[in-house]
């Protein structure tokens, strides 16, 4: 294995490890709440573990031929991804409560 491809290998783990750790903290928030929000975050998130697996499982499979298909693939999936939680921001829930403080820990600050 050449450095360039072992350096491929590292980083794309530590991408994979980093996003499989915010899909389950989005997962938990959305467990949790019941946001549409949270959902979208865990399935963007999903698809950048799916890209950063899927990528270097295929390139290393075809010894890294075709690599415009790869790299379309690739970037379709993180662009998917980046739009998802771009939504996450932009959906609006009216009624959710955004408050994590106990309603009666709340009255007692307010009574201050």
């Amino acid at each position: 294995m050449e450095l360039i491809e072992g350096l491929y290998l590292v980083t794309t783990t530590i991408l994979a490890g980093a996003s499989a750790t915010l899909l389950a903290f989005a997962l938990s928030a959305y467990r949790s709440s019941g946001r549409t929000a949270m959902a979208y975050l865990a399935v963007g998130f999903g698809l950048v573990v799916v890209a950063a697996v899927a990528t270097p499982v295929a390139a290393f499979r075809t010894a890294f031929g075709n690599a415009q298909a790869l790299l379309l693939v690739n970037t379709g999936l993180i662009a998917a991804s980046m739009a998802l939680v771009a939504g996450s921001l932009a959906v609006y829930e009216p009624g959710t409560r955004e408050f994590v403080i106990p309603d009666s820990e709340l009255s007692r600050l307010q009574e201050r």
